[in-house]
């Protein structure tokens, strides 16, 4: 089973059906909700989705917390130790916070990360494939 890191932006495709990725990220998820996948996401990533998520929407606060819960239910949710801290201190080159996502997913031992972003800095860790790559792959297999 493939144990792989989700990054936020995949977590944001698949709650927008108007983001491009909006399919894949909606698959991916499906594949960790179905047990076919180990996937891994950190404490910052559900932060920030849901930061993007309710900003301006009040009204989502309730729908946020069925789906922290359901994150929580299909996830393992990974925390920035000190330890992930200090890595991404040592080898980023141009995105602290996308070293620090690597760290996160090193410390837990993934095989691969998932990102949307382009220039996600993979300079060191598992290596970065994008929601529609993966899912390509995946479902060749």
């Amino acid at each position: 089973m493939k144990h792989v890191f989700i990054d936020t932006n995949v977590l944001l495709d698949a709650l927008k059906d108007t983001r491009p990725m909006h399919r894949e990220g909606k698959r991916i998820l499906s594949l960790a909700s179905q047990g076919i996948i180990k996937g891994t996401v950190s404490t910052q990533s559900i932060v920030d989705v849901a930061f993007i998520y309710t900003k301006g929407h009040k009204e989502r606060m309730e729908e946020l917390k069925a789906l922290v819960r359901y994150y929580d239910s299909i996830f393992t949710i990974a925390d920035a130790t000190r330890h992930c801290l200090m890595m991404a201190a040592s080898h980023y080159y141009d995105d602290f916070e996308d070293a620090v996502q690597t760290s996160i997913a090193i410390d837990n031992c993934c095989d691969l990360i998932i990102s949307g972003d382009k220039g996600f800095d993979g300079t060191f860790g598992p290596p970065v494939v994008s929601p529609d790559e993966f899912c390509r792959v995946f479902f060749e297999e």
